[in-house]
């Protein structure tokens, strides 16, 4: 360090004599003849040459002397990259020093743990990737590795893209993040993006056996794609503790068969938007458990809605689209006497409706728990709003219906203050933003 001071004073002493190294005036008697076109005599040339010459060995030093600050330069760069790796060592060990006493590391486990679950995607379904949670919080420090890895919340939710489990060194990863869950219920989305059409057999069998017993673990479960045979099917007689269940297809009609075994699954969501439902014969649940129950089709039969109701005893919220009735289904719908569905417990219906038939499901309900009614018209304003068969329905029902949505039908509108009149409590919505309030 002395060596280093006594060359920042050196070159301060430098710098003060730069001044002196050459002539304080290079103008000479012939400077300005420069700039014209002159002869000099031949007496003038001898000194011209004489003050070329010593030009030129001015001209000289400061060549050597840029050499020499050149090569000085280079020498204090290596000297000054050694001292920042030298300081960036010391750093880290004073903030490793620093960080035994601090309070975080004070935090008790499992109050880290606490902290680790909330740095999670906000999405339900976790891809592994290194540089999100929980993977991230492993490589921070070898405490955080050891907490991450204990804390079973953070391994408890994942996505499995089906072709990828063809690898085996993707099922083993798998099966390592779900062990870290220990007894927590997993929360897992599967992909199905194999080629079912030119699948083999063997390998179909294969994936349905490895996936049995991630299922069998599972509470929440959203299966994208191609629906696989008996895959819910437990390999023994078991509890399955799935509560929720989403389904989603973008052509087959969605097979399903859950036994008797999934006896907590009261949530189910089924969706596909291009095929027409008819039947229920290829949906196998355990009805009777669903608090509630979303299914989207593009076509959705009005009479297998009110089969639903009759299968769903305990359903809180149904939400349906796109419910439609040609001929046989209204007759069907009549087939009912009035009001003698009677569901006790639902509280919410959403529907989407594509063609007529919603006063005859009107004319079959009784709804006596009914607060929130929501209902759009997918062809606007083409059908009437059933205005008589839905105040007969209110009116054998008695129910407090709070609020009431009718979007894309304009002909529901003069009857909305006959509505709030009659339920002093309800609140009336349109396709626009601002409700109409009693």
């Amino acid at each position: 360090m002395d060596i280093l001071q006594k060359i920042h004073d050196q070159l301060d002493e430098y710098l003060f004599q730069t001044d002196s190294l050459l002539p304080a005036d290079l103008d000479t008697p012939f400077s300005k003849s420069s700039t014209i076109n002159a002869v000099p005599a031949a007496e003038d040339i001898l000194l011209i040459d004489a003050i070329v010459s010593e030009r030129n060995t001015h001209i000289s030093t400061l060549v050597l002397q840029m050499a020499n600050v050149d090569s000085a330069i280079r020498k204090l760069a290596a000297i000054q990259a050694k001292l920042e790796q030298d300081s960036a060592h010391v750093r880290g060990s004073l903030l490793a020093h620093q960080a035994l006493t601090s309070p975080a590391r004070r935090i008790p486990p499992e109050v880290l743990g606490e902290v680790f679950y909330h740095c999670l995607s906000k999405t339900p379904y976790i891809t592994p990737r290194d540089v999100e949670s929980p993977m991230m919080l492993t490589r921070v420090c070898r405490h955080w590795r050891d907490v991450a890895l204990s804390t079973p919340h953070l391994w408890s939710s994942l996505s499995i893209y089906l072709q990828k489990t063809t690898c085996e060194d993707y099922r083993r990863g798998c099966a390592s993040w779900s062990a870290r869950a220990k007894s927590i219920p997993l929360t897992i989305r599967v992909l199905n993006d194999i080629n079912m059409v030119a699948a083999d057999p063997i390998l179909v069998s294969s994936v349905i056996r490895w996936l049995q017993p991630l299922i069998a673990q599972s509470s929440d479960l959203w299966w994208h794609g191609p629906s696989l045979p008996s895959l819910f099917v437990p390999e023994r007689e078991t509890n399955l503790p799935i509560q929720r269940l989403h389904i989603t297809t973008q052509r087959d009609a969605p097979s399903i068969y859950f036994p008797g075994t999934a006896k907590r699954l009261c949530s189910v969501s089924l969706q596909c938007f291009n095929y027409d439902l008819q039947s229920l014969d290829a949906i196998n649940l355990p009805w009777d458990n669903l608090v509630e129950l979303n299914m989207h089709f593009a076509l959705f039969s009005s009479a297998l809605f009110v089969q639903l109701l009759t299968r769903c005893g305990h359903l809180r919220t149904i939400v349906v689209s796109c419910l439609s009735a040609d001929e046989d289904q209204r007759g069907a719908l009549r087939a009912f006497a009035p009001g003698s569905i009677t569901h006790p417990w639902l509280r919410r219906i959403e529907i989407k409706v594509i063609r007529a038939g919603l006063n005859a499901i009107f004319d079959a309900l009784t709804l006596p728990a009914l607060e929130e009614l929501d209902i759009c018209f997918c062809y606007r304003e083409r059908d009437a709003w059933p205005h008589a068969a839905f105040m007969e329905m209110l009116g054998r029902s008695r129910c407090a219906l709070k609020r009431l949505t009718v979007r894309s039908n304009k002909t529901a509108v003069p009857y909305f203050g006959e509505y709030m009149k009659a339920m002093p409590g309800l609140t009336v919505f349109t396709s626009a933003p601002d409700p109409l309030s009693g």
